[in-house]
């Protein structure tokens, strides 16, 4: 039953300054709510992190995957993966599942020389962009993010539209709801705001 236990909505907005990551925290099995405490936004590095939409058996096997490549290329090169190069690992991994995908649709982000994100579609296109949505909700937050999106916006205020964008798609789709989990990646890494925080850019909306 855990594999077909889906349904989501995500966000990944580049700000000037770092890249935030939001998404809710409902899982969905048709129309039963499975849990309501899912976790969509994970750290892969310091420095990167993802949202993820779709099967949790696949997501949680995949980002296992990713985290272990990431781990191996720091002991064989002495540096740090980059946000590109394991966008391109991702993607050639969901490639050559093509004939049996995995049901995953991640947004790659992270802060390298500067804030970077790249969706990648289950079997394996790449796309890098400012402003990113994905999942079952993504068509009524793409309305938020289009009609207030601008570059060089700060993280607070990238952070205050994702927000805006997930609470959209909580009020609109079925399978998207419970909450939201928000991070932000930027030149000293990885944090998640807490709920205190997040209830504090909600109140802004």
């Amino acid at each position: 039953m855990e594999d077909i236990k889906k349904g989501s909505t995500t966000v990944a907005i580049v700000c000037k300054d770092a890249v935030v990551l939001a998404t809710d925290k409902r899982a969905s099995m048709g129309y039963l709510v499975a849990h309501k405490n899912v976790r969509k936004v994970y750290k892969l590095d310091d420095h990167m992190g993802a949202t993820v939409a779709g099967s949790v058996g696949d997501i949680q096997s995949l980002i296992g995957s990713l985290k272990a490549e990431i781990n191996l290329y720091k002991m064989k090169n002495g540096v740090k993966m980059s946000t590109k190069a394991l966008a391109t690992l991702t993607s050639h991994i969901l490639h050559g599942q093509r004939y049996y995908p995995l049901i995953a649709w991640l947004v790659v982000a992270g802060f390298d020389e500067g804030p970077v994100a790249y969706s990648i579609d289950p079997i394996g296109g790449v796309n890098e962009d400012k402003a990113i949505s994905t999942g079952s909700g993504s068509l009524v937050a793409y309305g938020v993010l289009e009609s207030m999106y601008r570059e060089g916006m700060g993280w607070e205020e990238g952070a205050t539209l994702a927000v805006k964008a997930i609470k959209a798609a909580i009020e609109r789709d079925l399978a998207t709801g419970n909450g939201i989990t928000l991070a932000v990646i930027d030149k000293d890494g990885y944090r998640e705001l807490s709920d205190d925080e997040i209830i504090g850019l909600m109140n802004q909306n």
